[in-house]
This record gives C-alpha cells, structure tokens and sequence, in this order.
C-alpha cells in the first residue's frame, strides 16, 4: 500500500553523490525540491517530487507535515552503546590520562538495559537511522535495541591489546576473537552488519591490526580505528615515554614494547591500515603531512568534536581537511564522553566553530557516512528504492 508525505522542501542530496572536490562539492545544496512529496511502502521510497508532480502522477492523499524541510536519515559513524550507562561519570576536561582513569571503572560494569534503550530512543527522535558501533561486549543487546526502533547499525567487533595466540595462523576474523557472542547475533547481523575494528595503534598488537584490516579486505567490510586522538598517543608512538606510556604499561603494553618512534597516521600508513575502506576516528592531531597522507590513501575520517573538546584532547583541523577534499563523516562517540548522541549537537558544534556551511554538513551527516560505511543502496539521499527514513532539518539550519 502506498503512502505519502509532503513537506515544504525536501533536500535529496543526490547531487553530492560524488566526491566532495567534485561537481557542487561540500559547499551547496544540489537537488532542492520545494514543495515535494515522498511516495512510500512504509518500508521503501517509491518517489521522490514535487507537490504539482505528485497531484497528477498519484491518486492518493498526502500527509502535510508542514513548513518543514526533509533530509536523509542521519548515520553516526561512530557509537560506543555499550557505554551508555556512563553518562556523566567520568572526569572531563583534563586530558585523555586522566579521563581514561576516571572511566575505567565503570566500563568494567555490565551493560545497563535502560541506558541502552533511553540512548538509542533519542538517536531515532533526531534523525538518525544508521549507527556504526564499536563493541565487544554486549553486541546482542545492543542490536536488539537497535532493531526495535526500526533502525540498523553495524557492529565493530573491537581488536584490543597484544595476546593473540592465533596470530601465527593467521586468523583473526570476528568468530575467532569473539565465538560467544558473534554465535548470539542474528544470522542477518553476522551477514550484513558485522565487521572489526582496530582500537587504537597503541592498545592493539600492530600484526593484530594488519590481520583485522586483512580480514575485513577480504570480506568487503570496513575497518575503523582510532588515531592520532590525543597528544600521549604521539608521545608514547614517537618517544615511548609520558604518563600515558605508564598507564598502558600497567594494563595493555607488554615488556618489550618498543615504540615505532613514527607519528599515528604515517605508523597507520606503513601497517597498511590505510585505504578507501577505512575510517579514521578523531584524527586531532593532524599535521599537514598526516593530511596528505589520509587523502591520498583515501581513507574517511570520522569527526567526533564534543567528545574530544569534553575530554580535553584538543580540536581537528577541520578546515583544513575540508580545503584537503578528504571525505568526512560525523559520530558522537559514546555518553562516557559526551553530553547526548544527537548529530545535530555535533553538526552544530562544526557549524559554529568552524564556520562550516549547512550544505557541507549534511553531506558529512549522509551520503558521506553511507559511503564511508557502504550502505549507499539503501540510505545516504532521498532516492527511490532506497529505505524510507528520513530528518526534519532543524530550524536554525
């Protein structure tokens, strides 16, 4: 049965389907259909056109939902729900050390029910449709909280620390770290949405990251890890020494580390992390060097700008990943390091502080996020075919 919608501006952005240096690029809004209608199944988008359109080419009502301007569903491209129930709890605003000693405790504490839900309820209120979460212990749950409000996510598998004893086979794919609970998702979650992550290049076993982003190669997943997040990860990967360096020694490092005595994102580079199918998380502390060298592998590189202003990281060069053409994406991180999971607080904090458009926003906020994750079939623009989700783009935008 089919349906429809009518608003007084739908925003496709089926014209950033190209790379941003490219065509209208970051800085426009390409295919704006005022007064438009959305034809629907309820589960897919059948049209998308004009009121005047609509009135001669159907026969059925639409729903007027007002002076309101629609956009693609929103992707957060990167999530931690398992951390939900910290909200709050840890200590901000003075550095990675001492936030990463605050939250600890906590992480350790079972995955609350309540949180979980209350979180993945207002990322559905404000728009979101598609979740890209790190996880590792509570990825049935978090799935099924996922699922039940009608949205989709994929689940990271996260790559952490240097005990792999497998590591000589050469396996490492996400039924091997995680038997248990792979075997508790559903079958369509290990078909579709499963993938691993690497957690950072200082926590993981560098021939555990290069096997993880092999095993994702050659599965068509994407990989994401985080880099260059805070000034003790450059310390500790070029000098091997700093608080951060006895921190990781007590819990992750093993005796005979020896630091690469290279920066993140040229360390990433000479693992070969880097590449088209990657994403980048934070990337703060980026030189123009670093820059380069993430556009010319193509990587994408997730921004996620409350939580590292909350932690006390520093902030990233936005502009100049913007004026570098490299594809970015937004995530929220986790509410063990942010006040809310609502892009549009991210989208906001950019737009602000950085002057960015509104046209170059949303393209980081979807179509940008549904290449980076490969799911432009089924979210990204307003398009036929594709699934029927969609946000009302808030009024100081």
């Amino acid at each position: 049965m089919l349906n429809a919608i009518r608003a007084r501006r739908i925003l496709t952005m089926e014209g950033h389907n190209t790379s941003p240096r490219t065509d209208s690029g970051y800085y426009s809004f390409p295919d704006v259909i005022e007064d438009g209608v959305i034809v629907h199944n309820s589960s897919t988008i059948v049209d998308v056109l004009s009121f005047s359109a609509f009135s001669k080419n159907y026969k059925i009502e639409a729903e007027d939902l007002g002076d309101v301007t629609l956009a693609p569903a929103l992707i957060n491209c990167h999530n931690h729900l398992e951390l939900s129930h910290m909200k709050g709890k840890a200590t901000f605003g003075e550095g990675f050390e001492t936030w990463i000693e605050s939250a600890l405790p906590y992480m350790a504490t079972p995955v609350d029910v309540q949180s979980l839900e209350s979180a993945v309820s207002e990322m559905a209120l404000n728009g979101t449709a598609h979740i890209a979460d790190v996880n590792g212990r509570a990825p049935e749950a978090v799935y099924s909280a996922v699922t039940a409000h009608n949205l989709s996510c994929h689940i990271q598998f996260e790559v952490f620390g240097y005990n792999f004893p497998n590591l000589a086979t050469g396996t490492l794919g996400a039924e091997d770290l995680f038997p248990s609970t792979v075997d508790a998702l559903p079958n369509e979650a290990k078909k579709r949405w499963m993938t691993l992550s690497g957690h950072a290049l200082y926590s993981t076993s560098p021939d555990a990251l290069v096997i993880a982003k092999q095993w994702c190669r050659s599965n068509e997943r994407y990989f994401s890890v985080h880099l260059a997040e805070h000034p003790g990860e450059e310390e500790l990967l070029t000098k091997g020494t700093g608080r951060f360096r006895e921190q990781l020694s007590r819990r992750v490092l093993p005796k005979d580390f020896t630091p690469p005595k290279m920066r993140a994102v040229p360390y990433a580079m000479h693992l070969g992390l880097l590449d088209e199918s990657t994403l980048a998380v934070h990337c703060v502390h980026c030189t123009p060097e670093d820059i380069n060298i993430l556009q010319e592998s193509g990587t994408t590189v997730c921004l996620c700008p409350r939580s590292n202003e909350l932690i006390g990281v520093g902030t990233a060069p936005v502009r100049n990943f913007l004026e570098a053409g490299l594809q970015l994406t937004i995530g929220t991180d986790s509410l063990a390091s942010n006040h809310d999971l609502n892009l549009w607080n991210e989208a906001r904090y950019l737009r602000d502080n950085f002057d960015i458009p509104t046209g170059a926003l949303l393209r980081m906020l979807t179509i940008a996020g549904a290449k980076a994750l490969g799911i432009t079939s089924e979210l990204g623009t307003l398009s036929k075919g594709k699934r029927f989700h969609y946000a009302i783009l808030p009024e100081d935008f």
